[in-house]
């Protein structure tokens, strides 16, 4: 009689926990997903209200700008001005382009030296392996202000001031790039590579026909950060590019906000809003390559 009271209370007593449980559960996930909507909320606010403002006339930011309101936030009259007066007027089109060239140099010779250097060290056996790795990986610790002025003097010498190539060039090989396709190159099997050479390929038909192949999230993901790498320059395309005509959007908007002679508050915001959504476009496509390539380079 004992034995089936107990029976009993045990059997009453699971589907109890098991509901508990994932109640439990449920509370966790519910916490998680309000977590990352506040998240969510905090990034993505500056760039809505950007976009937002944008819409606004100068005058009109001005005037709502203080005591904050419901109109500091959202269009009263919303105007595509902004827009007009950036391409028309002072020629954004233009520092697009300038742009675009140069983070396209820097992300393509990035990747080519990444890719190389990677696969070398990686692949590959050579005296000075290991030192000359880490020592390529010390650079990464060098701030840029700290080489500014050797730097100028070096393009400076060479003649490439003011052009485009003076843009991308110093930055054409990136620690950072060097590492991730090391350690993706390494989770490689060797066996591929042997295979191959049975088969009768060399170093340069294994790199491109076995290795690259197998490295394509990492390589979407070193595209991905060095695009916004280079499109969010500042400092250095300042100090070495004096030609106005060849400026990149950065520095240009920086010029609207210390404008002398007219507040240009409306084109500037239109101009932070313009930029911004090539980051976003090519976050949200190479988004997932971007998580599979920092999970396969062993980058955790």
């Amino acid at each position: 009689m004992t034995e089936n009271i107990e029976t009993n209370m045990q059997a009453l007593a699971q589907p109890a926990a098991a509901s508990a449980t994932r109640e439990k559960r449920d509370f966790v996930s519910w916490i998680g997903t309000g977590s990352l909507l506040l998240i969510t909320f905090l990034f993505a606010f500056p760039v809505v209200w950007a976009a937002l403002t944008s819409l606004k006339s100068t005058a009109s930011v001005i005037a709502t700008r203080y005591p904050l309101s419901f109109w500091s936030f959202f269009p009263p009259q919303p105007t595509l001005e902004n827009y007009a007066s950036l391409f028309n007027e002072l020629k954004f089109g233009q520092y697009i382009m300038n742009t675009a060239i140069a983070s396209g140099g820097q992300v393509a010779l990035v990747v080519l030296t990444s890719t190389l250097a990677g696969y070398a060290f990686a692949r590959l056996r050579f005296p000075g392996r290991d030192l000359i790795f880490g020592l390529t990986l010390l650079t990464a610790f060098i701030p840029l202000e700290v080489i500014l002025v050797p730097l100028y003097q070096v393009v400076s010498g060479l003649g490439l001031t003011s052009t485009y190539p003076a843009l991308f060039l110093p930055f054409a090989a990136q620690p950072f790039g060097i590492y991730l396709m090391r350690q993706t190159f390494a989770q490689i099997p060797r066996e591929l590579d042997d295979a191959a050479r049975v088969d009768g390929a060399g170093t340069w038909r294994i790199f491109f026909r076995v290795a690259l192949p197998n490295v394509k999230p990492a390589l979407a993901t070193l595209v991905l950060i060095q695009f916004i790498w280079s499109w969010n320059a500042y400092l250095w395309p300042l100090v070495i590019m004096q030609d106005p005509n060849k400026q990149i959007v950065q520095v240009m908007l920086a010029g609207l906000k210390s404008s002398p002679n007219y507040s240009l508050d409306g084109p500037l915001f239109a101009g932070l809003t313009f930029v911004t959504v090539p980051l976003i476009v090519t976050a949200i496509v190479l988004q997932r390559y971007y998580v599979r390539g920092l999970m396969t380079s062993g980058i955790r």
